[in-house]
């Protein structure tokens, strides 16, 4: 764990990584058709992931539970400006920031940035425990049981650079959440966690209950509940995670045919194939070997720097409030269960921050939030242990770098993964229709909060980064042929959802050509404001009504009529050629 407790910084940064990765690169440079299959797995590893652009990388960085500090952010800004040739950084739906167009022979110096302010980008990357998320309200919300911040960090100080961890089948994905409502959305991850306490002798023993096999991509499936409740005393519920970890990367654990298919090398199928009993029997098994008997320093584990308020009085900008700001405190604040204190979500549109918006975002947390905040899974910031006071002065603050719209987490507020301005794997722009529905949506002016709660969330491709499995309308990147011409489209999905006590995955309806996303948007809308009933939210209708319902009711939009009259539905979003697939292969899964 870090020597210095400072906020963000969780895990530990070693300067030989960056020496060897400097001395790979050069090796590499030397002979880059021949190292390329040893190359791949030791830069993804290294967080490093190849664009769709041939000679330029992605690099994210590792932010257990999306904590961040204000210099972190100041060095995020440096990053962007100077390293990427996007000069942007994007917040992606696992709590982390990635930066794109990074030339291969600067990573050694940008990892070295990185370190300065305690950042790794160590296992970010690759068939490994990928970024542990959280909910970003632990430690303030009224209805946690207990703040699982602490034990999300053991875990993923434990997981860093261990053995177990560095050849895995595939990724592993891991959240927790503090409390029944479940931010963090453990149903749909290889591991999901959610605090619980029971009465033993008298005294009250914290846990967590253990849940396994959920997953997105292209078979979406439920985590199923294996353990009730395991304590967090000794680590045990850190040993359970191991013993899973070591049967999904047992000798023959696998099934041969997953093995040899990287698509289904998930813990997901491996249960489905099995089953929930036999994995569990195998489990068991696991711990009951002498590695799971070895102590775990948990007091050194779970250390971190406590979060709080900026000391002395809160700024105030000594002016009346803009007229948006009420709008922005009904959709953007929520109180914290520390009296005076709330938490505010900086909308922060489809998770891209410029390096003045990094360096002015970083001003604001020294000013307002005790210097630290932490990302959501909807690729927004939020700033905690705010005083209730300050929040004129704040809003004006966030105004000021084009960061103060209302709407956070809701209608406008569209999720979307890079797509095909960087992503190998996308199909289509994404970030294009993200932005289109986002202006679309706030142009239509929507005060009914039924139809304000439903969330918009875009993958380029079906492997889901962008979550659209997840979303009450989800889009995912697809394609049809026109003769002999591609049309860029989406597969529309209705009816997702995270809520308290499970979740939901969408139900594809149909296919629509991007350029008519707004429109198909808008009618699905307005549709639902005529037809459902009393109080009845939106994908309680989708289920009344049923998933073919919808697809003659776009069925207008998907007449696209000869490319020469209609050029437009034949190119992307922000595009100015004719369509085309082109796809790679994800290097996670090579």
């Amino acid at each position: 764990m870090p020597d210095d407790l400072q906020p963000g910084h969780v895990l530990v940064t070693l300067e030989d990584e960056y020496t060897n990765l400097e001395r790979e690169v050069r090796r590499f440079r030397g002979d880059e058709e021949g190292l390329m299959d040893e190359f791949r797995p030791f830069r993804l590893m290294h967080g490093v992931y190849g664009q769709r652009q041939e000679n330029t990388q992605m690099i994210r960085v590792k932010l257990p539970y999306g904590g961040v500090s204000a210099d972190q952010m100041d060095a995020f800004a440096v990053f962007a400006e100077k390293y990427s040739g996007y000069r942007r950084g994007h917040i992606t739906t696992r709590e982390n920031f990635q930066f794109h167009f990074v030339d291969l022979d600067d990573v050694p110096e940008v990892m070295r940035l990185l370190a300065s302010v305690g950042v790794t980008t160590r296992e970010a990357c690759g068939n490994t425990v990928r970024n542990v998320t959280g909910c970003p309200y632990a430690g303030t919300c009224s209805d946690e049981v207990f703040d699982a911040t602490p034990y999300l960090a053991a875990y993923a100080r434990h997981m860093l650079r261990n053995p177990i961890c560095q050849r895995l089948p595939r990724k592993w994905k891991t959240a927790f959440s503090s409390c029944a409502s479940d931010c963090a959305g453990t149903p749909f991850h290889d591991l999901g966690l959610i605090a619980k306490v029971k009465q033993e002798n008298g005294r009250e023993v914290r846990g967590f209950e253990l849940r396994v096999g959920g997953g997105l991509s292209t078979m979406p499936r439920l985590a199923d509940v294996i353990y009730d409740f395991v304590p967090v005393e000794n680590g045990e519920y850190i040993r359970a995670a191991e013993a899973m970890l070591r049967v999904f990367d047992r000798e023959g654990g696998l099934p041969n045919f997953l093995r040899k298919n990287m698509l289904k090398a998930r813990v997901k199928f491996l249960i489905k194939e099995i089953g929930l009993d036999e994995f569990r029997r195998q489990v068991e098994e696991e711990l009951a070997q002498p590695w799971a008997k070895e102590p775990l320093d948990m007091e050194a584990l779970i250390q971190l720097a406590p979060e709080g308020p900026t000391a002395g009085e809160p700024p105030r900008n000594g002016h009346r409030p803009a007229p948006e700001f009420e709008r922005w405190r009904e959709t953007n604040v929520r109180p914290q269960r520390q009296e005076g204190y709330v938490a505010v979500t900086v909308t922060v549109p489809l998770g891209n921050l410029s390096p003045e918006q990094f360096r002015g975002l970083a001003e604001v947390m020294r000013r307002f939030s005790g210097g630290a905040a932490r990302t959501q899974p909807n690729q927004n910031l939020v700033l905690r242990w705010v005083r209730g006071d300050a929040l004129p002065a704040l809003h004006a603050e966030l105004t000021a770098l084009s960061l103060g719209a209302a709407e956070a987490g809701l209608i406008a507020d569209v999720v979307a993964c890079p797509g095909t301005d960087s992503c190998k794997m996308g199909i289509t722009s994404s970030q294009g229709v993200g932005y289109a529905l986002r202006d679309a949506i706030l142009e239509m002016g929507i005060d009914d909060p039924l139809v304000r709660e439903i969330p918009i969330k875009v993958s380029a491709c079906p492997n889901g980064c962008g979550q659209h499995v997840l979303g009450g309308i989800g889009l995912q990147g697809s394609s049809f042929k026109a003769g002999q011409t591609d049309i860029p489209c989406y597969d529309v999905f209705l009816g997702g959802g995270n809520y308290i006590g499970g979740g939901k995955y969408g139900t594809r309806v149909t296919r629509v050509p991007a350029k008519r996303m707004p429109e198909a948007v808008a009618k699905i809308i307005r549709t639902y404001q005529g037809e459902r009933r009393e109080g009845e939210r939106f994908l309680e209708y989708v289920d009344r009504v049923g998933p073919k319902y919808f697809d003659p009711l776009l069925q207008e939009l998907k007449k696209v009529g000869p490319i020469s009259q209609n050029i437009d539905v034949y190119m992307d979003w922000g595009k100015e050629e004719l369509f085309q697939v082109i796809r790679g292969e994800g290097e996670c899964a090579l």
